[in-house]
């Protein structure tokens, strides 16, 4: 069995997700298999046919179907439920993992002795080729007071062990920001956490982009710290 399963959910990035295979491919580590899960792509969509023109056999696919529900947080845990290795590395189908994302993560959780590590992303602009740090909310050593005031962890810069995913699956109520819940969620039943403090992803730019629609967090966020003061 893996080392590390990465999951990767995906709907309808089919002009997208070959660069995000690419960069797992890529790897420094390769004791890996990468999990995607298709979650109620559209017919005109051709993620499949780009998932299967890779020929590398440790590479899965599956389509979420109904049953399985429908949705990030669905995709995310069905995929966490199917890995079969020891820890599960996030993975958005629009972004790029840094070649030593895992090899640095690996490396971290076994020396500091931690449930989970995250670190610091870039954010990335393919139409211009510009790669920047981020200064909306970059990454610091783990607080866990600060945690409930803001989500400064990237989320598909995360690694841990799969024990987590099992335990603590996410929370179908949240269609963004079930990865907040999660962290918080973890924090409360005092999980260790450890940041690597160098840039392990970059967050594509794009049009569908969390980062380029303006979407508003913070309802989900003021429901995840909610949930987290009730429990």
């Amino acid at each position: 069995m893996p080392k590390i399963s990465c999951v990767m959910p995906t709907r309808d990035r089919g002009e997208l997700i070959g660069d995000s295979i690419k960069s797992i491919i890529d790897q420094t580590f390769t004791d890996w298999e990468l999990i995607i899960v298709d979650d109620h792509s559209s017919s005109d969509d051709n993620t499949e046919e780009v998932v299967k023109s890779f020929t590398d056999k440790r590479i899965k696919y599956f389509k979420l179907t109904d049953e399985n529900g429908k949705g990030i947080s669905a995709a995310r845990n069905f995929g966490n439920a199917v890995a079969t290795g020891d820890y599960i590395a996030v993975m958005d189908s629009d972004d790029v993992s840094n070649p030593e994302r895992f090899e640095h993560s690996l490396v971290s959780l076994e020396e500091a002795g931690a449930d989970f590590v995250y670190g610091e992303l870039q954010y990335w602009d393919p139409e211009t080729g510009e790669i920047k740090t981020r200064d909306d909310c970059t990454s610091i050593p783990f607080d866990a007071d600060l945690l409930l005031k803001y989500c400064y962890i990237p989320h598909v810069t995360c690694v841990y062990k799969r024990s987590i995913a099992l335990d603590f699956p996410y929370n179908s109520f949240f269609r963004r920001g079930e990865d907040y819940d999660f962290f918080l969620r973890l924090a409360k039943t005092k999980h260790k956490f450890y940041f690597i403090d160098e840039c392990l992803t970059k967050y594509r730019r794009h049009g569908d982009s969390v980062t380029r629609k303006g979407t508003n967090l913070f309802d989900y966020d003021a429901q995840a710290r909610s949930n987290y003061l009730n429990q």
